[in-house]
């Protein structure tokens, strides 16, 4: 490591004096060079005189400074301890007429702190190598669900469920998972500003999974328990929705920005609240499906991707004007969303749309 020392005061005994104080200390080979004019980025060392005559000393960072008792004045030596009461950038007052083992624990410590915090420089930026590996990983997965499942279809029971994901380019994201639990089929939808909280989230889903029979009040209870897990990951939208496969009514609670419409209403509206640091309360909805009905679920992202405007009218307005079945639909949002922006492989943000529809030839049990 480089010590700048300005060629005046880099006298034959003032770096006797520092070589001594810095010798060897954690192992770290100090070396003391003599400069002109000081550096941006050394910790240098500077008389007061020097210093004094400083035109400008806002311009040097991460500075001790050096006198002598013995010439200087009791204001200089005022002036000095106010220094260092005030100065972020000075790291230290050295008495050059006191014994130099007088500093030397200071130094010990100060290079101490030096190491570990070279060291977690060095960690940090070795984790952010990793971070950036994982982003393009996550990116080029996200660019292969888009490409190899552009639609996602299935029919349970006389309820189909068609979906398309859209990746984005910026961090965190979307996911979303449905599956049968007992006599309910469940949907679960999540926006999240980190990769970190969509991971932990995929453990609850997990869990909710492994259920015989899935009930509102025990995914209430998990989300409650693992509160304090994602706190200071972030806030989620999060939609959480079932539909009882006998009587095909729709239970849910909507944390968050994900948008429910019929062909003619809105079902479940938008909200302030997340996950978790809004959710005093999990306030549930019903809606009772009918055969032949559909509606369509719109996720956070694609309101960021559209600010809500769709070909110069309201996502509400353009599904009246343009109600089509439920792959066609989803296919016509996302043209629409894509158009926007020149229809380019990734947009802004990940969007999910989805569309359940109860067959027109079901049989319901009242």
């Amino acid at each position: 490591m480089e010590f700048e020392i300005l060629t005046q005061d880099g006298t034959e005994s003032n770096l006797e004096y520092f070589e001594s104080l810095f010798f060897n200390l954690h192992g770290r080979d100090i070396e003391f060079v003599k400069v002109d004019s000081l550096g941006a980025d050394k910790i240098k060392i500077i008389s007061l005189d020097s210093f004094n005559n400083l035109n400008d000393k806002r311009k040097i960072s991460r500075f001790f400074i050096f006198y002598f008792s013995s010439k200087a004045t009791s204001k200089e030596i005022d002036d000095l301890t106010t220094l260092g009461k005030t100065t972020p950038e000075c790291l230290g007052i050295f008495d050059l007429d006191k014994e130099y083992g007088l500093y030397t624990p200071f130094v010990d410590n100060f290079l101490s702190q030096l190491s570990l915090l070279e060291s977690q420089k060095s960690i940090l930026k070795k984790l952010n190598g990793v971070i950036q590996t994982i982003l393009g990983q996550l990116q080029r997965v996200k660019g292969i669900h888009d490409k190899m499942v552009p639609v996602r279809s299935e029919v349970v029971r006389g309820v189909s469920i068609n979906s398309r994901f859209c990746a984005g380019t910026s961090s965190g994201g979307e996911f979303f998972d449905f599956f049968k639990s007992g006599t309910k089929l469940w949907l679960f939808s999540l926006n999240a500003s980190s990769y970190i909280t969509i991971a932990a989230f995929l453990s609850l889903i997990d869990t909710w999974k492994s259920q015989n029979e899935l009930g509102s009040e025990f995914v209430r209870q998990s989300l409650d328990s693992a509160r304090k897990e994602f706190e200071g990951l972030g806030d989620v939208s999060l939609l959480v929705l079932s539909i009882d496969l006998s009587s095909f009514k729709l239970t849910s609670f909507n944390l968050g920005q994900h948008d429910i419409f019929s062909k003619d209403k809105v079902v479940i509206a938008r909200n302030d609240n997340t996950f978790p640091s809004k959710c005093d309360e999990y306030k549930e909805s019903t809606y009772q499906l009918t055969r032949g009905e559909q509606i369509v679920i719109l996720s956070p992202g694609f309101y960021k991707n559209t600010g809500d405007m769709i070909d110069s009218q309201t996502s509400f307005n353009f599904l009246k004007n343009n109600w089509s079945s439920g792959t066609d639909l989803i296919q016509e949002l996302t043209f629409q969303t894509k158009k926007k922006f020149n229809d380019l492989d990734f947009l802004p943000y990940d969007q999910t749309i989805f569309t359940i529809g109860v067959d027109k030839n079901v049989i319901a049990k009242v």
